[in-house]
């Protein structure tokens, strides 16, 4: 059975992080083959502080919209239709938007909006470097 790359990309869970991965094991690569002070030039600007990383990859998780990313607009608009044309979509028809069913409220020093999913969470959140890209 032949396979295109796009198709194996979708069908992968994994597939854009191991694109990733290839694309740092080359610059690795590379660095590993410079001699003397050439391999400087790779190296870090600052030293490591992390001791620990936990990365979540949740297929099939909880939405990133009822955790930490707060839409206070989403809110309002609540079961309305799209405020735009309706994009065509893959596997079902578009319907209304639709709010997060739990409520935010901003912890910490930073304020970030943790949802009331996490209450242990915020009470440490300003320990926590969360990326919202």
């Amino acid at each position: 059975m032949k396979i295109s790359r796009r198709q194996l990309l979708r069908q992968c869970s994994a597939g854009f992080g191991s694109v990733a991965l290839a694309s740092m094991l080359v610059d690795e690569a590379r660095a590993a083959g410079l001699q003397g002070s050439e391999t400087s030039a790779y190296l870090p600007h600052f030293p490591a502080k992390a001791k620990r990383v936990i990365f979540l990859f949740m297929k099939g998780g909880p939405s990133h919209m009822d955790t930490f990313d707060y839409k206070p607009q989403l809110q309002n608009d609540d079961n309305k239709q799209l405020p735009f044309d309706k994009p065509r979509v893959q596997f079902a028809p578009t319907g209304e938007l639709l709010a997060s069913p739990w409520k935010f409220k901003r912890h910490g020093d930073s304020g970030i909006a943790v949802s009331e999913l996490f209450p242990y969470v915020a009470q440490c959140v300003d320990d926590l470097c969360i990326i919202n890209s």
